[in-house]
């Protein structure tokens, strides 16, 4: 592995909310962060904000052919990567039967087919010893109502991520998934106003740079799960041991965030593309 491999972490998504949060603080310790996103003017921005502490690529990473040029643009910048971080994702909520075909192959696609079309494009570039994180949403966990193709493709990220922890693990590479509960983002916000979980609204959202200290934990422990907040965690395995109950006690929990979606999307407008 060359020495600039040795300091390098990939992130899809990464110019934007998460991912933006995740690359400052990388780029403070030390690493070489290869930006992968598809927005142009946010990767300018980050170019411009971080120079030499990263490399930004844009790449649609719903594209097999993107990616492919992306995977040979690392193999002839950096030569090699020390972690690869899953980290670009996408929700429409709503009732499942009014979503579009097109809304519900774009989320499968997006939360599901991509990051495994990624990993195993990026998979050899990855050194032994490696790190490999995967952020995966609460809904991988805990099923929300009106976003059956979200959950469906969080919770097949996470039943892929963790087999391949299996396979990787002799090879010293090791595979973790990060769990957040609702984080203020621009998808959140986005989200909000068009519908989505009052669930997620039962405590105030996260701020990006508390996902981002667990994806670097991650990286630096390399452990499995990963729950922000612990405690969301412990409840959400606890209730899906028990499915049938869902039903029952579901709508009390909506019922107690309904108030405070109201506010945060009052509060919390949002933000313009681009």
């Amino acid at each position: 592995m060359t020495a600039d491999a040795q300091t390098t972490i990939l992130v899809t998504g990464a110019a934007g909310g998460i991912g933006l949060a995740l690359t400052q603080k990388l780029v403070a310790q030390g690493r070489h962060v290869v930006m992968l996103d598809i927005n142009p003017k946010r990767l300018t921005a980050a170019a411009e904000r971080f120079g030499a502490g990263v490399t930004t690529l844009r790449t649609d990473i719903t594209d097999p052919a993107s990616v492919a040029a992306a995977v040979e643009a690392v193999r002839a910048g950096r030569g090699g990567l020390l972690g690869l971080v899953n980290n670009a994702g996408i929700i429409t909520p709503g009732p499942f039967a009014e979503l579009s075909d097109e809304a519900v192959a774009r989320q499968l696609e997006i939360n599901l087919v991509a990051p495994v079309r990624v990993l195993k494009a990026f998979l050899p570039l990855i050194s032994r010893p490696g790190r490999i994180v995967n952020v995966v949403s609460m809904a991988g966990v805990l099923p929300l109502r009106n976003s059956a193709a979200y959950t469906a493709g969080k919770f097949g990220l996470r039943g892929f991520a963790l087999t391949l922890a299996q396979e990787l693990r002799p090879e010293g590479v090791t595979v973790s998934c990060i769990y957040p509960s609702a984080v203020d983002t621009p998808m959140l916000r986005k989200e909000a106003a068009s519908g989505g979980s009052p669930l997620n609204f039962l405590s105030e959202p996260l701020p990006p740079e508390k996902v981002a200290d667990a994806i670097i934990k991650a990286l630096r422990d390399g452990g499995m799960e990963y729950f922000v907040p612990y405690s969301d965690g412990l409840l959400s395995k606890l209730v899906l041991s028990m499915p049938w109950i869902l039903p029952h006690i579901v709508p009390f929990f909506e019922r107690q965030g309904e108030a405070r979606h109201k506010r945060y999307v009052e509060t919390h407008p949002p933000l313009p593309e681009g």
